[in-house]
């Protein structure tokens, strides 16, 4: 479903319903998946596609042109997460993983849009790889009612 930038707002009794939360797309997550290791990641964007990363910014980050990115000594971390979506990798001149990612900042920023950075464990810009998110549409508690029986439990 495509944004539509609209403020909407569930009844009080959203949490016993799930009509608003269909109709509003609101998702309760339910289970997630992080890995580490970069073999790992490699192989999940092989077999299902994109991953997300979680980064801590840096100054030298948002000024990112072309290249390879490695946090400078210079630079100084903003306070929060960034949250960035991991296409594919390459191998750097040296012969390390180089994810390339892309960001949420528009094409005007980096290469496209997108930066080449350097992985590995301990040199990596990427603070943590989620691989799944389990989301629903209604509570857990009606999820595994409908599962149970036969769908009726998700429709009341």
């Amino acid at each position: 479903m495509e944004y539509t930038a609209e403020k909407a707002e569930c009844e009080v009794d959203h949490f016993d319903t799930n009509e608003c939360r269909l109709e509003s797309n609101v998702y309760k997550v339910n289970d997630f998946c992080i890995a580490v290791q970069d073999e790992n990641i490699k192989r999940e964007l092989v077999k299902n596609g994109p991953v997300i990363g979680q980064m801590t910014p840096y100054t030298d980050f948002l000024a990112y042109k072309e290249g390879s990115y490695h946090r400078t000594a210079e630079s100084f971390k903003f306070n929060g997460n960034h949250i960035v979506k991991i296409v594919g990798y390459g191998q750097s001149i040296d012969g390390s993983t180089e994810w390339i990612v892309e960001n949420s900042w528009g094409t005007d920023w980096g290469e496209n849009g997108y930066v080449k950075m350097i992985g590995g464990r301990g040199d990596s810009q990427i603070d943590m790889y989620a691989l799944g998110v389990a989301v629903h549409p209604y509570t857990l508690y009606d999820y595994q009612s409908a599962q149970n029986m036969g769908g009726a439990a998700a429709e009341a």
